[in-house]
């Protein structure tokens, strides 16, 4: 393995595609920590990419900014209500076995067909003082074969390979995570808003704490193109507060966890004042999210928008 790498994360939505490159030096071990990362070069394209032929448009545009080559590992993410991603408790079986039961379980809980799916699982660690027979706890994440697929063949037509293929929610955790790796939180509980271009995804989770996500639509363009104070601002707001109230109140319900205090914003728009009503809305500090700014640049991008790119880069290592 080459002791020096360079890494592309791609995080896009329907209105804009966010993508750095990181350099790493592996010269001193294969486990790189955060720190050893260094952040080369961001970039963003912004414009409607709705269809398959505006996306590959902007990609090639991408690739020839960036000088993307294929000696480059690539990361990219998927999103939307064609993947899938849950903390579930099983019975620890041989890896072989696993998918074959999974395919069994996940049918009970995933919105679409899993034979009709791609689907991976990691193993948590387990809580010592848990009952022995709830299993172990692992994250499965999956997507339809025709949202992997169309993801793939836009992206290698623009002359992009992806290496690693996330979906989203994991890929923003990660991105929160990676400024934690060397920390012990105990048992405080995180909750994460990435914010896009038409839809929020919000993650909840922890050391301790189950992994929880959810998807829900929301025009962040529109509502930060108006006067931060108007009162159409001020509606959409409280309407996306009453959404993670919505949540925060389930998953305080559902796991008897109360242990939360700040919402971590990530996207484009994760420093907008107008997240300020959120907060009020909600009783949790809001505030951006760090990750790029921890990856060694002397002027680090903005706080929150190439968050979830770096992440991604970070996991082709």
């Amino acid at each position: 393995m080459a002791k020096k790498q360079t890494l592309v994360g791609i995080d896009q939505d329907g209105g804009s595609i966010r993508a750095v490159r990181l350099g790493l030096d592996r010269s001193k071990g294969a486990n790189a920590k955060a720190s050893e990362f260094r952040l080369l070069e961001t970039q963003e394209i912004e414009g409607s990419f709705t269809s398959d032929e505006s996306l590959f448009t902007a990609l090639k545009q991408l690739r020839d900014k960036m000088s993307i080559s294929p000696a480059d590992k690539v990361a990219t993410c998927l999103s939307g209500k064609q993947t899938y991603a849950a903390e579930m408790n099983v019975k620890k079986l041989p890896d072989e076995e696993m998918k074959s039961m999974l395919k069994l379980e996940l049918r009970k809980t995933m919105p679409f067909e899993p034979s009709a799916a791609v689907f991976d699982f990691n193993w948590l660690p387990a809580d010592p003082d848990a009952p022995k027979d709830r299993g172990v706890p692992i994250i499965v994440t999956a997507a339809t074969s025709m949202a992997l697929n169309k993801h793939l063949n836009v992206y290698e037509k623009a002359g992009i390979r992806p290496f690693v293929v996330e979906v989203l929610p994991i890929a923003a955790a990660n991105s929160f995570w990676s400024l934690r790796k060397e920390e012990s939180e105990g048992n405080q509980t995180f909750v994460i808003l990435h914010v896009g271009s038409d839809m929020c995804t919000l993650i909840i989770d922890g050391d301790k704490s189950p992994f929880f996500n959810r998807s829900f639509g929301f025009d962040m363009p529109g509502v930060a193109a108006m006067p931060a104070n108007s009162p159409d601002a001020m509606l959409q707001m409280s309407i996306l507060s009453d959404e993670l109230n919505k949540s925060l109140t389930y998953y305080r319900n559902t796991y008897k966890n109360d242990n939360i205090s700040t919402i971590t914003l990530m996207g484009s728009h994760a420093t907008h004042s107008i997240f300020e009503a959120v907060g009020k809305k909600t009783g949790l500090v809001i505030e951006p999210s760090q990750t790029a700014q921890i990856v060694g640049r002397a002027k680090p991008p903005v706080a929150g928008k190439f968050d979830l790119a770096v992440a991604l880069a970070m996991q082709a290592a």
